[in-house]
């Protein structure tokens, strides 16, 4: 016995200076943990002593104590040796019955963010059932670190349903959790393809930085990513008029996917929203945009607005006759008429002639004038491109179309380019 006790007076009076008699003699704190730089040579000697002598010691408490501070002392060395003496030593201190509950619970505590930072998840898993079984309180960011060893070990059901229960445990405040821990849930809902979760968890991450554009942006993508254009498009309008400089690009993204996720009229309505506020540029790729997503929605009317306006920005030929045949979807036969022989009024490339004529046959047609109905149909035979629709209407009109005389020239408004 006498061996016993002074073995373990020598190793407690190594590895304390001072302790005060009121203190717990197992509660050792991180300044006891210092860098080995700057060590004399006696100090770093101590150390390979304690090494030597630990496994000769009898006395639990002493040997054990021993232990985790040679545990903690290699901790702070990032190498693989030191890492592995770490966690030996770690693992031997608890290994018995010299520690309290307490103290045990405490080392525990480090050896697990020791695993969990060199990636030994599989370690940590169980290092976190042994904490649990030592009745350890476990806090938010060591139940982060548990959902996460299971993501990383691919145990996804275990993943998604121990986030399932932080949220829980977060909306019904019996746990704390910060910004980055609830980024930390979010990943994984997503990674896991819970993306109605991943929704849910982005409206919690935006309720605590609502100035941030990427999470309205997020949030704006996972209402997409779930079907809900509608709610995506409110929450980007949302950020726009909250005062959160959305950049353009951002914008024109999001309603590139509302469009890519199967509801055009959303896209369009939003599009349109934001080109009223000139929150996008007046611009023809943007004009565009709107005339696609609101000709996909089949809201011809609408669509028809946009391509008209497209014209400030693109006065070619095509675009007004692509805004002819939208009037004529919607049978406006004056306006129809009106747009082809704008379209008309400088002389029309060869490949528009045929569809210039045809158009214009059409719409003078449904006007009730019939003279010039053919008259234009008659050119639109006379150039490869509409040939067999004009002749389709002549037909219609009971006309001889195998008088030559009418085919010496084109005439008329819709005439091709000289030379």
């Amino acid at each position: 016995m006498t061996n016993v006790f002074l073995i373990s007076v020598t190793v407690l009076v190594m590895l304390f200076s001072y302790v005060p008699m009121n203190s717990h003699a197992d509660q050792y704190q991180s300044n006891e943990l210092i860098d080995s730089k700057g060590k004399t040579a006696q100090v770093i000697k101590s150390i390979k002593e304690l090494e030597d002598e630990l496994h000769n010691l009898k006395d639990a408490y002493a040997k054990e104590s021993t232990a985790r501070y040679l545990a903690r002392h290699y901790a702070q060395t990032n190498t693989e040796q030191a890492i592995k003496k770490s966690i030996e030593y770690y693992l031997l201190s608890l290994d018995g019955d010299g520690l309290s509950i307490y103290a045990k619970q405490t080392t525990l505590q480090e050896l697990l963010s020791l695993y969990y930072q060199q990636s030994m998840y599989q370690s940590f898993l169980k290092g976190f059932d042994q904490f649990v079984t030592l009745k350890g309180k476990a806090n938010g960011k060591l139940k982060i670190k548990r959902m996460l060893s299971f993501y990383h070990v691919h145990k996804k059901k275990s993943a998604l349903r121990s986030a399932i229960v932080l949220i829980e445990d977060y909306e019904n405040e019996k746990l704390d959790l910060g910004l980055d821990d609830l980024k930390q849930i979010l990943f994984t809902f997503y990674r896991l393809n819970d993306f109605l979760s991943s929704e849910k968890v982005q409206r919690l991450i935006l309720s605590l930085d609502d100035n941030s554009v990427e999470e309205w942006l997020r949030l704006s993508k996972l209402h997409i990513k779930n079907g809900h254009s509608d709610q995506a498009a409110t929450v980007l309008l949302a950020a726009v008029q909250k005062g959160v400089v959305v950049e353009q690009d951002s914008l024109l993204l999001t309603v590139d996917l509302m469009n890519q996720s199967g509801n055009p009229f959303v896209a369009a309505r939003l599009l349109q929203q934001l080109m009223d506020q000139y929150q996008v540029d007046h611009n023809i790729e943007n004009y565009e945009r709107l005339f696609k997503f609101w000709y996909l929605a089949q809201e011809i009317e609408y669509a028809s607005n946009a391509l008209k306006a497209s014209l400030k920005y693109d006065a070619s030929t095509k675009r007004y006759l692509d805004l002819s045949e939208l009037y004529y979807q919607q049978q406006k036969w004056e306006e129809m008429n009106l747009t082809v022989k704008q379209a008309c009024t400088w002389s029309v490339e060869d490949k528009f002639v045929g569809r210039a004529n045809l158009l214009l046959g059409i719409s003078e047609l449904k006007l009730k004038r019939e003279q010039q109905a053919i008259q234009a149909f008659y050119n639109a035979t006379m150039i490869s491109g509409k040939v067999k629709e004009a002749i389709a209407y002549l037909q219609y009109l009971n006309v001889d179309i195998s008088d030559t005389r009418r085919y010496e020239q084109i005439t008329g408004v819709c005439t091709p380019k000289k030379g």
